[in-house]
């Protein structure tokens, strides 16, 4: 509600409500009325807008004042849930900008690695003398089913 006070109950504030809470001064509704509404009902609006000048029964005042409060809880939460989809947007921006880093740093390893073959092999057969490593597996065929 953007902490504005509602200033006073009115009747028929708009054509299908008998009273509610007007937000802001009825000069601005009035103004409103007069440009936006047709012509042919702003004469009726005109006349029948005005201020709840009784006693409205506290029931009704206490339920708009929790609406007012259930309003205020909403909106903070609306706020929250906004902060949170803006930091869950770019967290997925940067985990698929990680992503993509990632993805390219491991071409890149197996591409070097592919390029040194011979040189590991070569220190594989140092380090593992009596290992099975053919190429691509350190089971054999048979060991295998």
């Amino acid at each position: 509600m953007n902490n504005i006070e509602v200033l006073v109950f009115c009747w028929h504030v708009h054509h299908d409500d008998l009273v509610e809470p007007l937000w802001g001064p009825i000069e601005k509704r009035i103004d409103y009325i007069k440009k936006n509404k047709p012509a042919s009902e702003q004469k009726l609006r005109l006349r029948l807008l005005k201020p709840v000048r009784g006693q409205l029964p506290i029931a009704v005042v206490e339920a708009w004042e929790a609406h007012l409060q259930a309003r205020a809880a909403y909106d903070q939460a609306r706020a929250t849930y906004d902060q949170a989809g803006e930091a869950y947007g770019q967290a997925g921006e940067a985990y698929g900008q990680a992503e993509a880093a990632y993805d390219q740093a491991g071409a890149a390893y197996y591409q070097v690695l592919a390029g040194h073959t011979d040189e590991i092999n070569a220190l594989h057969a140092q380090e593992c003398p009596d290992c099975p490593w053919d190429g691509k597996t350190i089971f054999s065929w048979e060991e295998q089913t």
